[in-house]
């Protein structure tokens, strides 16, 4: 059967390989053109003037070669309008994100914050997601037509990082409130007024955070917020900034990555009704749905590095100094690597979590585990219990270039069943 995605040969024939974000078409559905530039154009120069990758092995290679940067400064001058220098004015009394750091700043906090931010630690929070996962879904039962993103998919990880973090819960409004308005920071496409708010948000936050360091190191707790402020190695540990800069990513990017991915992994499986039976009815697919989701409809579209040193890639040879996309939504659907099912989503694939959707190299994402975790328990909890599930209005897109998702998702839920 023809998946919404598939595009003939005779298509292919007739459409310019192109990449355009700011295509309405392209938002709402780009893996056809993807198709089409890892097939005619796989190192696409676009108009913006920077190269985009589509194939997963340039994207797997840019993203592991250590002689690649995604420090903005070593980009040297690049004319930004005014709205985007008042953005980067606001935020440098404070350290950059680890996400925009290289090696060997980079290394250091990332060390330092891995001895707190493990596989086990996060593992240890799976009881608790699931206890938080079925309390929403009792109160959702009564509800019974929602909104997936606004009443399920965007309160399951904020509530359970807030849990993690030792925060309490009379704050969550607050931090969720400030966290969004700096989510868009993410997009090259950010709007003069979505700076104004995001300047406003990240102020809050910062004050918040300030207060809640000072409260836990007062009164510690068994949570991670204590643990973070507690980590050190060789006699150093994070300060009181980068302490904060950290926190403001748990709430920003890690979260947006899986409200995306229960809204976008939901949809898939409900556009595929064999692999939606699968989830209701064979548990063994919970050890490999979160990555194939992940890798069938990535929340995380693209990654930029700059080149500190010439590359090879597709044959062909790209030049110190340039910029350079990762399609890593491409790279996930790329048949030279994962084969002629590329396309089709399979709940069973063995191989799944060989996805880039968290990056590749020293980059790869700290919360991978755990937004996996999170996933994982949200999506087949919410199928399980209401097997009837069924979509009432088709979901639209949240229009962003770098964060793909569902803004709003309507559905009903349909008669619950007793998981217990």
């Amino acid at each position: 059967m023809k998946q919404e995605n598939d595009i003939d040969a005779e298509t292919e024939q007739l459409v310019e390989a192109s990449w355009n974000p700011f295509d309405p078409d392209f938002l709402i559905n780009p893996y056809p053109q993807y198709q089409l530039l890892r097939d005619q154009d796989p190192v696409h120069r676009t108009a913006f003037g920077n190269l985009v990758v589509t194939r997963f092995d340039d994207v797997f290679e840019v993203l592991r070669n250590p002689n690649t940067s995604v420090e903005r400064d070593r980009a040297g001058i690049i004319e930004m309008p005014e709205h985007i220098k008042k953005l980067q004015e606001s935020s440098m009394d404070r350290p950059p994100s680890i996400l925009m750091l290289d090696p060997p700043e980079h290394t250091r906090l990332r060390k330092l914050v891995q001895r707190t931010f493990t596989p086990r630690g996060i593992e240890k929070m799976r009881h608790v997601t699931t206890e938080l996962v079925d309390d929403l879904l009792d109160q959702l039962a009564e509800k019974r037509e929602i909104d997936l993103i606004k009443d399920f998919s965007f309160v399951v990880p904020f509530v359970v990082i807030h849990s993690m973090l030792g925060l309490p819960d009379a704050d969550m409004l607050n931090v969720r409130e400030w966290s969004q308005t700096l989510v868009q920071t993410l997009e090259p496409n950010i709007t003069p007024e979505q700076v104004d708010a995001a300047i406003w948000g990240g102020t809050q936050l910062n004050e918040y955070l300030t207060e809640a360091l000072a409260w836990k190191r007062n009164t510690p707790g068994d949570d991670l917020l204590s643990d973070l402020i507690a980590v050190e190695e060789g006699g150093e540990g994070l300060t009181e900034q980068e302490l904060i800069s950290m926190i403001s990513l748990l709430f920003v990017a890690g979260h947006e990555t899986t409200v995306n991915l229960i809204g976008n992994g939901t949809h898939s499986l409900l556009n595929n009704p064999d692999q939606f039976k699968l989830v209701l009815n064979d548990p063994s697919i919970d050890s490999t749905i979160a990555d194939e989701l992940l890798r069938f409809d990535s929340p995380v579209q693209n990654s930029g590095r700059q080149l500190l040193e010439d590359m090879e890639l597709s044959g062909i040879h790209v030049q110190a100094g340039e910029i350079v996309l990762t399609a890593l939504g491409s790279a996930n659907r790329d048949p030279r690597f994962w084969g002629d099912s590329a396309h089709l989503l399979d709940v069973k694939r063995q191989d799944a979590a060989r996805h880039v959707s968290f990056g590749s190299g020293v980059h790869y994402c700290l919360g991978a585990a755990l937004a996996k975790m999170e996933g994982e328990i949200a999506i087949t909890r919410l199928i399980r219990r209401f097997p009837e599930i069924a979509i009432t209005d088709e979901p639209t897109f949240n229009s962003r270039i770098i964060l793909r998702g569902r803004e709003k998702f309507p559905i009903d839920l349909g008669i619950p069943v007793n998981l217990n």
